[in-house]
């Protein structure tokens, strides 16, 4: 069992934020148990926690399917195959836009009302949380991807490990994460005094950035193939539209990130790509998304 310890950075709702030296990333102190995690997960996530988040999902989805189209272009060209493996596939928007393309979908998703509204699409979906045992069943793929996962999971190591035994000779593993503690942000609570409103332990377990991201990956066998960042949505809040705790100005500068996104989707990718390339290497940007080859 890993013995985790390092610094405090943070405490919110009682519960510590430490940057592991044993672990390499910052998580929180201590880990929830398997079964807290599950129940919240299957029955309380999307129900409690996210009840809105099909209907915006819907409004949303045209820029989510360009974005899609986006990632799915990056992995055509660093690989021939054509079947991937989406680890916790929501309602099944990856799946259809590989789909789409011509590629062979499976996705894992632990919420059955998640789950169950992908298979109503059509989508080869299965319901349950990933573990390799019981997920060899469906083969190897050329790409695994999981966005949005890798803060929830108790033990990353061991499930970027996982992940690792479902890739073909040469795979492309795709990791979407949060980027948490970024140069923004901590210039916001440096100059404004924000509290770290990204810290919800509930939530989130872990905070990774590109770097720590990037170190993990190589450390178990990966070579890193591109990171890229995502719009730097802080910068609203820099220049005055404060949207944390405020859903209805959050929607606002949302729309106009999809706008100029969009409008580079359209033919411009290629720029966006080395605009959003730079500014992972910066470190900044909401998200990021870390490809990395077996």
């Amino acid at each position: 069992m890993t013995k985790h310890s390092g610094k405090t950075i943070d405490k919110v709702d009682g519960i510590k934020i430490i940057n592991c030296e044993s672990c390499g990333f910052v998580h929180v102190s201590p880990i929830p148990s398997d079964e807290e995690l599950r129940k919240f997960y299957e029955k309380e996530f999307y129900q409690y926690e996210r009840p809105n988040y099909f209907k915006e999902t819907q409004e949303d989805l045209s820029w989510w399917m360009a974005t899609y189209a986006n990632y799915y272009r990056i992995f055509e060209g660093l690989t021939k195959g054509r079947t991937l493996l989406d680890i916790g596939s929501g309602p099944g928007h990856f799946l259809a836009c590989g789909k789409k393309r011509g590629w062979k979908t499976v996705g894992i998703e632990p919420s059955s009302v998640a789950a169950e509204y992908s298979r109503k699409r059509g989508f080869a979906t299965e319901t349950g949380f990933f573990r390799y045992e019981d997920a060899k069943k469906l083969g190897t793929f050329d790409v695994v991807h999981a966005a949005l996962v890798l803060e929830h999971v108790p033990d990353p190591i061991g499930f970027i490990s996982d992940m690792k035994k479902m890739l073909k000779k040469d795979g492309i593993l795709a990791i979407f994460c949060p980027n948490d503690y970024n140069p923004l942000q901590n210039i916001l609570r440096t100059q404004q005094k924000m509290k770290p409103w990204w810290v919800v332990p509930k939530h989130h377990l872990n905070y990774f950035n590109p770097e720590s991201m990037q170190k993990l990956l190589v450390k178990q066998g990966f070579q890193i193939e591109k990171t890229l960042g995502t719009f730097p949505i802080e910068t609203y809040i820099l220049t005055g539209k404060n949207y944390v705790g405020n859903h209805v100005v959050g929607r606002a500068c949302h729309q106009e990130r999809k706008k100029f996104e969009l409008m580079l989707y359209k033919n411009h990718y290629d720029i966006l790509n080395t605009l959003y390339a730079g500014l992972a290497q910066a470190g900044i940007g909401r998200e990021f998304l870390i490809i990395a080859r077996k």
